[in-house]
């Protein structure tokens, strides 16, 4: 854990593209800056492949496997991002305001897991959760309906049963990954507000 912390200290001083391998997925990772770090957990700037600024995420470091830096990968990706910013359409969502946002509010009294879960609950916006989410597979979108001291409810989008509404209690403990203001989380705020809007706000 200490190796990786200082891997994460380096890039977070370096500003450099990093790939962010989870444990027991030798071959997928996830690219992006590193933006903070606390006792458990880390804050990234998530780039998809093409170069796009693809939301902020919270990693539990207890879940990583590995951080790397420098591998030709991530320097085609650097070139791709670049194309995506002379282009104008690298933060087509305005995730670097809300991310210079979120870390003047961080004011350590919650983790960066909190803060993240607070900070869309009071928005009102949604979220996707992955990790070790009991007997409901690994990976969520949806919006939180409550918090609670040591779990949420979570009401999560089943696009293909669109009548459903589904929710499950999701422990703190069970959550390795947390991400916000995403391709993914737009495009299902899409689908809640045309076919669920009274659930949602």
């Amino acid at each position: 854990m200490s190796a990786i912390r200082d891997d994460l200290a380096k890039a977070i001083k370096n500003k450099h593209l990093v790939e962010i391998y989870s444990k027991g997925t030798n071959e997928q990772f996830s690219v992006g800056y590193i933006l903070q770090q606390d006792e458990k957990f880390v804050l990234v700037e998530a780039i998809n492949v093409d170069g796009e600024l693809d939301g902020l995420v919270v990693f539990r470091k207890a879940s990583l496997a590995k951080v790397v830096t420098g591998t030709d990968y991530l320097k085609s990706m650097a070139t791709i991002v670049s194309l995506a910013q002379q282009r104008g359409y690298f933060d087509i969502w305005n995730t670097e305001r809300l991310a210079a946002k979120f870390l003047k509010k961080d004011n350590q009294k919650h983790s960066l897991l909190k803060t993240l879960l607070k900070q869309a609950f009071k928005r009102d916006q949604v979220i996707q959760l992955s990790g070790r989410i009991k007997k409901h597979g690994d990976s969520y979108t949806g919006f939180i309906h409550s918090e609670h001291k040591k779990y949420l409810e979570f009401n999560y989008v089943d696009t293909f049963e669109l009548e459903k509404r589904p929710q499950i209690a999701v422990r703190y403990a069970e959550i390795d990954e947390a991400s916000w203001h995403s391709f993914e989380t737009f495009n299902i705020t899409a689908v809640i507000e045309s076919y669920m809007p009274g659930d949602f706000h």
